[in-house]
């Protein structure tokens, strides 16, 4: 049967074994991650001390009004903790955001606001985090950084904090569980690209402690300051890889708490807008790990072909009426490594609840698609837009010149303390 889904090409004989390859490796991942989230990490947190309880601040950059957008900045204030604060920020004191904001402000102590400003020389959001960090309380241990799109569970800041309690570990990070409530393509694609990123992050974090994601990270303070987290962010394009650049190159450890991955039904409602959040997520890739990304390309090229042989093989057997020309042209190796795709994903309910699981399988395929010209796009771009602002980046991830859609107010306190907003 193998012999004859290969015919006599040697093309087809090395696309088949390089598909097996890369179907192999995003099992293995995916396996990985399975035995990590259940196994793995629960025998690492049996050993830690669940006293661990430094003083932690929390930051929460801020922008628009995503779902659900006041119960989750409310999360953040319920939370199972005794020792903690939460610093909102926004780039500016006109954002929508700021109304919900100043209602909690008025309901809780611990909240603290400040407006950024715009930046100049990095990520807007990179600019918001160091803006609020100048309001972090003295005696915080722990610097906590969270997206306004996800509601903590109760336990989510015990959880990611505990790991730090050893000093091999510098940085802790969650991740996101997407859970489609349509059903529709550009959600399940935006699901599926969330799940891939969310296995190879446990495998390249438990294995080379590479990837980390900014809606859930925290480390300690003293690391903060003593790796220069913030020069790196003052010119940085994004905050988690950049983070993480920064502790692969002082090997530092840094480790994935499956605990803090939040559920959500915050997705993006289209296939081109999924497509283009998947690139800006692979353009932080080529710009902090670019050996990373040129291996990646190579098995994401391989992908592209075996996919694009399914539908030529079609077309060529029906042109010429004839069956073996489906297979002389590729259609059983392109098969055998969808097949290989559809079998991996079929893991993934093993790692949370997928909502129309069966139209998620049918169109695997086109998922895979989306996937690959998302990566292949980011050959040709140094560029990064994101939340509307154009980002050229040099070689090594800084920022050289940012564009914004339109001008934009000018705020004239770079940190302006929730008080003085007016």
């Amino acid at each position: 049967m193998l012999e004859c889904m290969l015919g006599s090409s040697i093309a087809l004989k090395v696309l088949f074994f390089a598909g097996a390859f890369v179907v192999t490796g995003d099992f293995a991942a995916t396996l990985f991650t399975i035995l990590y989230q259940k196994i793995i990490y629960r025998n690492i947190r049996s050993k830690f001390n669940a006293s661990y309880a430094p003083m932690c601040s929390i930051i929460v950059p801020c922008k628009g009004i995503p779902k659900n957008f006041g119960n989750n900045l409310r999360g953040f204030l319920q939370l199972e903790y005794s020792n903690y604060e939460v610093i909102y920020v926004t780039e500016s004191a006109k954002d929508s955001a700021v109304p919900e904001i100043r209602k909690i402000l008025t309901e809780d102590k611990r909240a603290k606001f400040t407006v950024a400003g715009l930046a100049e020389s990095c990520a807007q959001k990179n600019y918001n985090l160091l803006a609020a960090l100048k309001l972090a309380s003295g005696s915080s241990e722990v610097f906590v950084f969270a997206d306004s799109d996800i509601k903590p569970a109760k336990e989510w800041l015990k959880e990611i904090v505990l790991p730090l309690q050893n000093n091999k570990v510098t940085v802790t990070t969650g991740f996101r569980w997407l859970t489609s409530t349509a059903g529709s393509v550009g959600e399940l694609c935006h699901s599926y690209i969330n799940i891939f990123i969310y296995t190879c992050f446990c495998a390249a974090c438990y294995f080379g402690g590479v990837g980390l994601w900014g809606g859930s990270m925290a480390i300690r303070r003293k690391d903060f300051e003593e790796l220069a987290v913030a020069e790196k962010w003052a010119s940085a394009a994004v905050d988690d890889m950049s983070l993480s650049a920064v502790a692969f190159k002082n090997r530092r450890k840094a480790m994935v708490v499956p605990n803090c991955v939040t559920v959500s039904d915050d997705l993006i409602e289209t296939m081109s807008g999924a497509t283009s959040w998947f690139e800006r997520q692979i353009m932080y890739l080529k710009a902090y790990q670019k050996g990373l990304w040129i291996f990646t390309l190579s098995l994401v090229t391989t992908a592209a072909l075996l996919l694009c042989l399914l539908p030529a093989a079609v077309l060529g057997a029906f042109l010429t009426n004839n069956t073996n020309m489906f297979w002389t042209l590729g259609g059983g190796v392109s098969l055998f490594f969808i097949a290989g795709h559809t079998l991996v994903a079929m893991l993934y309910p093993l790692l949370g609840k997928m909502p129309y699981f069966g139209r998620f399988l049918l169109i695997q395929p086109v998922l895979r698609m989306t996937h690959v010209i998302a990566y292949l796009k980011t050959w040709f771009t140094h560029t990064i837009t994101w939340a509307g602002i154009k980002y050229q980046l040099s070689s090594n991830g800084d920022v050289k010149k940012l564009e914004r859609p339109q001008p934009q107010e000018v705020v004239e306190n770079a940190v302006l303390p929730v008080e003085g907003i007016s």
